[in-house]
């Protein structure tokens, strides 16, 4: 009768109620003096070091990626959300520049009519002065 040693592998890998796998894993002489030293300060199995920085380091890395989608789709959903608002913004603002533009025109076409001959001039100064007091800091801002 050919005798089954499965159950005794089963046994040998059962930690704490983990079924655990093997791998192999090449490392540098560095890494691996220092991962000696810590098991030894540890007064812990190299395995048992490397298994504990493992299984951290894959739970970290999992929290940053369920942290990045989340955060990705938060970032999405704002979108959605103010986009409506951008495009209403930008649709007020393009409406307040031709009237600003129209105004502008309008007011250079009354000086050029009440027979001033130096209207350009006088827009030119009018806007050095609008961008002047567009500059200015208002004491509530």
């Amino acid at each position: 009768m050919k005798r089954d040693y499965r159950p005794f592998l089963f046994l040998q890998n059962f930690k704490g109620g983990i079924i655990l796998k093997k791998i192999y894993v090449w490392l540098p002489e560095d890494i691996y003096n220092a991962l000696v030293n810590l098991a030894s300060r540890r007064d812990e199995a190299i395995s048992a070091v490397a298994r504990k920085m493992l299984i951290e380091s894959i739970t970290n890395e999992a929290a940053n990626d369920g942290i990045d989608k989340v955060t990705e789709a938060v970032r999405k959903a704002m979108r959605d959300v103010l986009r409506p608002t951008e495009d209403r913004l930008a649709k007020l603002m393009a409406k307040a520049a031709v009237a600003a533009a129209t105004a502008m025109y309008m007011n250079v076409q009354t000086i050029a009519d009440l027979g001033k001959h130096n209207a350009v001039e006088i827009y030119n100064e009018a806007r050095v002065k609008a961008v002047a007091y567009l500059k200015e800091r208002d004491d509530n801002e």
